[in-house]
């Protein structure tokens, strides 16, 4: 008998570790990722970019300058957002734009990924949203070609969530898509 419970234990650790995928933002973060296969696409303004939601609850609002959405609850809640703004004259290298980040926000883990084949700078910050505590991902975005860029951002609150939740979810910031 000991021999079976053995081998369901080794068998249900297998299956646990080849659902989790390793973070591709957040340093020792592994989580199963929301699969966006029926998600819903939300084209900017313009249509000048896209991102792939998970469904319809998160009630997507396209505003002047990005997206906004999310799934909120009795005081928690996760948020989604794509901030579009034109670059500013000269353009800040990307040790500049950390070092600005780092003077505003407190920030728990930064680095540096690929996006469209040019480097971005991400950072998981920890603020406030009236009185509920969050923590957000924010990757900041150049446009290869126009003078633009875009601030992609997940946020949940911390008061229910934390980093596992933002790792699930990171296949929205992932989805982006500049058309």
């Amino acid at each position: 008998m000991m021999k079976y419970k053995t081998i369901i234990f080794i068998i249900g650790l297998l299956v646990l570790i080849s659902c989790s995928e390793k973070s591709e933002f957040l340093n020792d973060c592994e989580c199963e990722k929301f699969n966006l296969k029926n998600g819903i696409i939300v084209n900017g303004k313009e249509n000048r970019y896209s991102i792939i939601l998970p469904d319809n609850s998160w009630e997507p609002e396209i505003v002047e300058n990005g997206i906004s959405a999310g799934t909120f609850g009795e005081n928690a809640f996760k948020y989604f957002g794509v901030t579009e703004m034109r670059k500013a004259k000269p353009w800040k290298s990307l040790e500049e734009q950390q070092k600005d980040v780092e003077s505003k926000y407190e920030i728990i883990e930064s680095g540096i990924t690929d996006v469209f084949e040019k480097k971005a700078i991400w950072n998981l910050v920890e603020e406030k949203f009236d009185t509920i505590p969050i923590i957000g991902l924010y990757v900041t975005v150049e446009h290869p070609s126009k003078d633009l860029f875009y601030t992609v951002n997940l946020a949940v609150s911390k008061n229910k969530y934390g980093k596992r939740e933002i790792c699930e979810l990171e296949n929205i910031i992932k989805s982006f898509k500049m058309n």
